[in-house]
């Protein structure tokens, strides 16, 4: 008989228990192994079949998923998808798996919620069928059918093409490398050459690139070399493993066999700066460099080795004088490279990187120009992690500290071109670890944000692997800051435990930082970036006590950030009495003393947080200040912001509409042109948005004609007319009888050609076309027929930018119930293109995506195509998109209760800490437990 070693290997998902209401999964999940297993063909994996385990059962089966061929999922539409099986699906989707669903509809035809989720383009497949016993029979077949139907596609080449280019022998391509160039030093550095062994290294760098079931265990080795050495010291780079483990006289020894003594000498010299450099002693390591440079001048050593001491110096010699909060122009090592004129250029490093881009750019060209129909797999990939693997041996030999920190730059490149090409999970979290060891703020963040969805399904062990990732940075306040960076973005999706133990050590350096006077300024921006990310899951009266001791402090560099903070990310409900006294103090001292300093704008904005929270008797002794000192904001913005008053609102609405006249008056006088902070229409729109406003028809009609001025003025800036517009959107709305008492400016605003004049700012992102629509939907409350203008207008926005900026639009117009006033027609095309939108890969256009869709919910036709969409967000979406379904629970209540309960016991289960703490305080509407 046959056999076949590397079977297919099968995980068939269902719900499971000793139960008996189980009995009939467990017998169809036995029925179905054994015919797959009879076949000879395929290895099955049941959970309850498996022997005792210390790790926990969701991480038993999880990690037996993660490494099948194919998933079977049984699912009875009566029972519906227990947690157990949803976080299985979600496994499954998440690493890409192959996957047959099966949905018995014997005793239920309801539609189950995970059949709604999985009703979108290239979705798995998925079959109804009439009894436990179909799906014996089915499950097999279909599972044979499908390996056979991939097996003819390949063959007719209609859908798969393996890459054979790659599979090109390894040495062959290295010994090209070197043809035909002459190079000074010894023979044995050729890459060629074969006295270097770089097994291990190299294994090391597929294993990290190729994630999978592998053996843990080390073997033995009786050959002490290089390679041996050079993987040891990849598991201090990567695995935070202690620089002291290393055996660094045991690797020179080494070493010593194969370099002549005067390079020898050199990279003795390099390993004692590089010990002291993961010592934290920058000014030792620096003086080593310093005396490496000198003996490598000194003995003619080559060029290239030369500058490679001098740019590891230089590098050093700036992190030093970050560290001190200093700056130089007299860098030494650059001094010296400067002196040197030619460029550097690493004989065989270099060309490590440069076959690295070359096989990446070949393989991107490869795959942007092939058939929609087609996919191309890299077949060898250890072509691509040699190289990275070599690259790190030459920098080990010659003691080049800055390529082996440029290692991990070279792994983010390689595993983000592998991620954004197969869409690989392992990849992602491979780029993302990296990119945070960049410690480029905006470079994670924008990551973060352009994979937001990737990022949403980080289990919690998996946002600790990223975290932990930080360990490996060298330098303490570098590793601080890479901490910040992680801690960001990971933050809510790490357990209780592991947050707070995290944040425990964390919150120790911060007040460090905040009780030094040397504190290093360059951590400033990460530090509040990272408090605003985690707010929500740390102690409010931490944060605002943090605060306040800086604005108390001679640390006036710090004291805007600490504002804005205050203003902007403390939620004042959770701080006590105490802390909101003191900050109630330090306003008041503020004001005494009449600064006029840039604080004074974030102090007005905090002045109103703490009017609605500190108590009667520290708001008179607030409020007797504020009439002393700023009166001028106390009669205006602060009595309006505290106080229901009609006739306060009508007096603020007045100086709002002066702000309006003055600016369409003086606005491009004289080619001067004037960005503002602050936008009076806005201010305007956010008074007539509370119920309950009573102002005069006689200052609404002054309000409407004066805006309507800014817009026929084409002086104006595009982003003041887009503003004035909404403006007028909400006056139609809030008064039906504006149009009728406004004939004269309707007239002049109908007759508008289209090309709106405006002066467009080099720096804008609204572009001038984006008036054209605003102006169509104005159009539209005046009762025209501008359904195919707008079409035509939605159709050419084909960028991110526009379409953001329609769908804000399209929002504010249907604004104050608009969709009940608005043209069936014109609905169901804003209903097409949102629908459009909210698959799109863009995060800020999806967030506004769903509120154009939350707010055509009540509309009947749309409700069960909205529903669905809703299911699938709240399933796989970002947080930032959830949340706003978590939000307006009760308005998709009052629509489809069913769908809202759904989004709730989702929502208590989100790997989100944010998600489910908003739907804990949203529960008890429910009635869910």
């Amino acid at each position: 008989m046959i056999q076949i070693n590397e079977k297919l290997k099968v995980f068939i998902s269902s719900k499971t228990d000793d139960a008996q209401n189980c009995t009939k999964y467990n017998l169809a999940r036995k029925a179905i192994k054994g015919i797959l297993e009879a076949t000879g063909l395929f290895q099955v994996y049941l959970f309850e079949e498996e022997g005792a385990s210390a790790i926990s059962a969701f991480n038993h089966y999880t990690q037996h998923l993660r490494y099948v061929d194919v998933c079977i999922f049984l699912i009875d539409n009566k029972d519906g998808v227990s947690q157990g099986v949803q976080n299985e699906v979600d496994e499954a989707l998440k690493n890409k798996i192959p996957s047959l669903y099966y949905f018995c509809d014997q005793n239920s035809k309801e539609t189950t919620s995970l059949q709604k989720r999985l009703l979108f383009p290239n979705a798995p497949k998925n079959k109804v069928i009439h009894s436990f016993e179909d799906f014996i029979e089915r499950g097999a077949i279909d599972l044979i059918n499908d390996i056979l139907f991939t097996y003819r596609a390949y063959g007719s080449g209609d859908s798969v093409h393996p890459s054979n280019e790659s599979l090109v022998d390894g040495s062959d391509y290295e010994n090209k490398l070197v043809k035909n160039e002459e190079i000074s030093i010894p023979n044995i550095f050729l890459i060629g050459n074969k006295n270097i062994s770089k097994e291990k290294c190299r294994e090391y760098f597929i294993n990290m690139f190729l994630e999978g079931e592998k053996n843990q265990a080390e073997t033995a080795s009786s050959h002490i070399d290089i390679d041996y050495h050079c993987s040891k010291f990849l598991q201090i780079m990567f695995e935070g493993v202690s620089y002291d483990t290393f055996e660094v006289s045991e690797y020179l020894k080494v070493l010593k066999t194969i370099l002549p003594d005067h390079y020898f000498k050199i990279v003795k010299l390099r390993w004692k700066s590089i010990g002291e450099y993961y010592s934290n002693n920058l000014s030792e390591s620096i003086e080593t460099l310093k005396l490496a440079y000198k003996e490598s001048v000194s003995n003619k050593l080559e060029e290239w080795f030369i500058q490679d001491i001098l740019i590891d110096l230089r590098n050093q010699i700036n992190l030093y004088y970050e560290s001190r909060n200093e700056y130089t122009d007299q860098n030494y090592g650059q001094l010296e490279l400067n002196k040197m004129g030619s460029r550097v250029f690493y004989p065989i490093i270099d060309r490590y990187e440069k076959s690295l881009l070359e096989l990446l750019e070949k393989d991107r060209q490869n795959i942007d120009i092939e058939e929609y129909s087609s996919k191309t797999y890299l077949v060898d990939r250890s072509l691509y992690t040699n190289l990275i693997a070599d690259t790190f041996i030459e920098a080990m030999i010659f003691g080049s500290m800055t390529h082996l920190t440029h290692l991990y730059s070279n792994i983010q490149n390689l595993s983000y071109e592998w991620f954004v090409r197969n869409d690989e999970w392992s990849m992602f979290k491979l780029n993302f670890k990296n990119v945070i060891m960049t410690l480029d703020n905006k470079k994670v963040h924008r990551t973060a944000i352009k994979f937001a969805n990737h990022v949403e399904k980080l289990t919690q062990e998996e946002a600790k692997e990223i975290y932990d990732y930080t360990e490996n940075q060298i330098l303490s306040h570098n590793k601080l800051t890479a901490q910040l960076l992680a801690i960001s973005e990971i933050g809510y999706y790490l357990n209780d435990s592991d947050f707070s133990n995290i944040w425990d050590r964390i919150k120790y350096q911060l007040d460090g930082w905040k009780n030094s006077e040397t504190g290093i300024v360059n951590q400033e921006s990460y530090i509040f970036n990272a408090l605003n990310r985690i707010t929500e899951r740390v102690d409010q009266n931490y944060l605002a006590e943090f605060c306040l001791y800086i604005l108390k402090s001679k640390n006036v560099r710090y004291h805007n950030s600490a504002i804005k903070f205050l203003v902007n990310s403390v939620n004042y409900s959770d701080v006590n009495s105490t802390v909101i006294a003191e900050l109630n103090k330090y306003v008041i001292d503020f004001l005494e003393q009449n600064d006029n300093s840039t604080e004074k704008y974030y102090i007005k904005f905090l002045i109103f947080q703490l009017a609605k929270i500190s108590d009667e008797e520290e708001i008179k002794k607030l409020n007797n200040t504020l009439q002393k000192k700023w009166p001028e904001f106390y009669k205006m913005e602060y009595l309006v912001a505290t106080n229901k008053n009609d006739s306060i609102d009508a007096l603020f609405l007045e100086t709002q509409l002066e702000t309006i006249e003055f600016r369409n008056k003086t606005q491009g006088e004289n080619g001067v042109y004037s960005g503002y902070a602050d936008s009076p229409f806005l201010s305007i729109i956010n008074i007539l948005s509370i119920k309950g406003t009573n102002i005069s028809s006689k200052l609404i009609d002054s309000i409407f004609i004066s805006t309507s001025d800014t817009i026929l003025n084409p002086k104006q800036m595009v982003v003041d007319k887009m503003q004035a517009y909404k403006l007028l959107y909400t006056l139609c709305r809030i008064d039906n009888d504006i149009i009728k008492r406004n004939t004269h400016t309707i007239e002049k605003l109908s007759n508008v050609e289209e090309n709106i004049d405006a002066f467009e700012p080099m720096i804008s992102h609204i572009q001038k076309q984006m008036l054209l629509l605003a102006h169509y939907l104005l159009l539209d409350l005046f009762q025209k027929d501008v359904w195919s203008l707008i079409l035509n207008e939605l159709s050419t926005y084909d960028d991110e930018a526009s379409q953001i900026e329609a769908c804000k639009l399209i929002n504010s117009y249907l604004k104050c119930g608009g969709e009940a006033e608005t043209s069936r027609g014109l609905l169901t095309l804003f209903f097409q293109f949102s629908l459009i939108w909210i698959n799109s890969e863009s995060l800020d256009l999806r967030w506004n995506s769903v509120h154009l869709l939350l707010e055509l919910l009540n509309i009947k036709e749309y409700k069960d195509t909205i529903s669905n969409k809703f299911i699938r967000i709240i399933n796989e979406d970002n947080s930032y998109v959830k949340s706003q379904l978590v939000n307006e629970l009760e308005k998709i209540a009052k629509v489809d209760i069913e769908t809202a309960k759904y989004i709730l016991e989702r929502s208590l289960k989100d790997s989100n800490y944010v998600i489910r703490k908003l739907a804990s305080s949203k529960k008890d509407i429910y009635l869910i437990s």
